[in-house]
């Protein structure tokens, strides 16, 4: 006696409910696993980018950018109306990747339900949502998750057109294609796969040559954009910023690439996969292997293989190897795994579909940690003042990130904010930077500076032969990496106040000049370390009220610890930046900010000598009118 194959079903009807519930808690999974923490870390260099490309305000803007970029321009004219739509934040951005996300693994259920089974439809989109790589695109502003969900899209018409020739699926094989032409030109990739996958199985030959003939049209539809492409191929290799992140063909790299198609299981991963190329019925319980379907699973096959082969090839040539661009494929592996594990009996797939569940959910395979540019900016907006106060950035092309995330931090489009870019000066100049940049700050007294880079660079030089001197460093850590945010000053030649014989202090400024009860008070400082000390002397900024009375104050040392007395030489330059918050309920009146320093074992706080006159602990640096409303 035969028995069916195991994902075969006499009664679909019966079972449709069942499926349908099992396909909604798989998506609804899916759109959990790339939610969950969606806005925890910073955009990096390519969301930055992702949003200087996406800026506008027209679609016509966003495509002529593009045009000067190295991609195709859809990705980027779908998201400028969604974030006119849904703002563009962090969250609004990446939000759109996370639904193209999603949709694919319900385009990838379909794939394998019409191919298959629903059985596999289930199993294939269950790997997908499952998949690290997939999860880790569809949360970051950048157009893989559209071209991994539309290469889907147009293989299920692809397959449904070549098996039943019908207008709409006609129709859908070449509109999804054309899309996924102008998100990503490897869909070009995938077009070859079908091609090829024609050439063997399209009969008679009045089908192939309409399936070709509708394939020609897919390319006739991209040939407006073609000219560009040819442009952009053309200096793509001038630009180090456009090539500079790919990969060579080294084992590290393709063991990388392993981790993020086929993951920490990949011997599991790669048996289901070849077991997916076959299909397997059962007689007295002993199974028999037959290639029957042979049409979609060798369509599954050159799908998964043939991209992966060009790019590695290409790449040897042309550099296009990242390992993002590998998630065109990765709709290809889910669906053999979902066919292999429903090749094997109802035991043994049950067991491998539990280990490789339990793995997946417990390992992470493809992760990519972001550089902290949102508390970069955190440190550097507390104390920047941007009508007088430059910023220049010299981060390579992560300043995309840095400008978005000031730009949100102080609600103003970046581009009217001083921001230089330092690399983009460079390419622009050439062996002229310097004397434009010596331009540019010819009139500034204080700039700021982020940086990523090695410990020795000109560019410090180069400030400091032109009377900069750096006075605050901020660090934040990244992978092992030092990010720098520096701040310089032209120092005054006079001085305010000295305290004892240790420190004059040589500015002093409050932000904002007129602040509101409930408002912060910023307390900057500018000082001078006047001789050697091993001790670490705090800093006291101290509100007063009009009756002389403590309203508020802030203490500590200096740089929240990050500079402390003992380490300052003489001669040092060191500014200080803190934060006083002011009551809500603040009666009306006029509010003294004054400065002490003193040393957390001595009672009393350094003497202030002022124009030779000593003035006591305490000394006055700026006033305040709080009105009645």
């Amino acid at each position: 006696m035969m028995s069916h194959a195991p994902h075969a079903t006499a009664r679909p009807d019966a079972r449709y409910p069942v499926i349908l519930l099992a396909l909604a808690a798989i998506l609804a999974f899916a759109l959990f696993a790339r939610l969950w923490d969606l806005t925890r870390e910073s955009f990096w260099a390519d969301e930055g980018w992702t949003m200087l490309l996406a800026k506008g305000p027209t679609l016509a803007d966003v495509v002529r950018t593009l045009a000067d970029d190295q991609h195709p321009p859809l990705y980027f004219a779908l998201l400028r109306p969604w974030m006119d739509l849904t703002g563009d934040s962090e969250f609004s951005a990446r939000l759109f990747s996370t639904f193209w996300s999603v949709f694919g693994v319900a385009v990838v259920y379909r794939i394998a339900a019409d191919a298959f089974s629903p059985g596999a439809g289930l199993i294939a989109a269950l790997v997908l949502a499952l998949t690290d790589n997939d999860i880790m695109l569809a949360r970051e502003a950048r157009h893989y998750a559209q071209m991994a969900a539309l290469g889907a899209l147009s293989s299920l018409f692809y397959l449904r057109h070549l098996k039943r020739p019908r207008r709409r699926n006609g129709l859908g094989w070449l509109l999804s294609s054309i899309a996924l032409m102008y998100t990503h030109y490897l869909g070009a990739l995938l077009l070859a796969v079908q091609g090829l996958h024609l050439l063997l199985f399209a009969r008679p030959a009045r089908r192939l040559a309409d399936m070709l003939f509708r394939l020609a049209l897919i390319g006739v539809a991209w040939l407006p954009w073609a000219v560009v492409f040819l442009e952009q191929s053309l200096i793509r290799y001038t630009r180090p910023i456009l090539f500079q992140s790919t990969l060579p063909n080294t084992p590290e790299t393709f063991t990388l690439v392993r981790g993020d198609l086929v993951g920490s299981q990949y011997g599991l991963s790669i048996g289901l996969m070849i077991l997916g190329l076959a299909y397997v019925t059962y007689r007295l319980g002993a199974p028999q292997v037959t290639l029957r379907p042979a049409r979609p699973t060798v369509y599954l096959g050159l799908w998964a293989l043939l991209p992966i082969v060009a790019i590695v090839v290409l790449n040897t040539r042309f550099p296009i190897l990242t390992t993002r661009n590998f998630l065109i494929v990765t709709p290809a592996i889910a669906l053999l795994i979902g066919h292999g594990l429903m090749n094997l009996d109802r035991t043994a797939r049950t067991f491998l579909l539990a280990v490789f569940v339990v793995v997946s959910l417990f390992s992470v395979d493809a992760y990519h940690k972001k550089p902290p540019y949102r508390e970069l900016t955190a440190d550097l907006v507390a104390d920047w003042q941007p009508t007088s106060q430059p910023a220049l950035m010299d981060i390579w092309v992560d300043d995309f990130a840095l400008r978005y995330h000031i730009g949100r931090a102080l609600g103003v489009d970046p581009a009217t904010l001083p921001l230089i870019s330092l690399h983009e000066w460079r390419e622009r100049y050439g062996a002229d930077f310097y004397a434009y940049l010596l331009e540019r700050l010819r009139d500034t007294q204080t700039l700021w500076l982020a940086y990523w880079g090695p410990a020795e660079n000109p560019l410090f030089q180069f400030l400091g032969d032109h009377g900069f001197v750096r006075t605050a460093t901020h660090v934040r850590q990244h992978q092992g990496n030092d990010i720098f945010l520096y701040r310089y000053d032209r120092p005054p030649d006079g001085e305010i106040a000295r305290f004892g014989d240790l420190f004059a202090l040589k500015q002093a400024a409050i932000l904002p000049e007129r602040p509101a009860p409930g408002e912060s008070l910023r307390v900057q400082t500018l000082w001078q370390s006047l001789a050697a000390t091993p001790l670490d002397y705090s800093l006291s900024a101290v509100v007063l009220g009009p009756d002389g009375a403590l309203v508020a104050q802030n203490d500590g040392p200096p740089m929240n610890g990050n500079a402390p007395t003992s380490g300052w030489r003489v001669g040092d330059f060191v500014f200080d930046g803190r934060t006083i918050t002011l009551r809500p309920a603040l009666a009306p009146g006029r509010y003294t900010v004054g400065l002490k320093v003193y040393f957390y074992a001595d009672p009393e706080p350094l003497p202030i000598t002022r124009d030779s006159e000593a003035v006591g602990g305490l000394i006055e640096v700026g006033s305040f009118e709080i009105t009645p409303s």
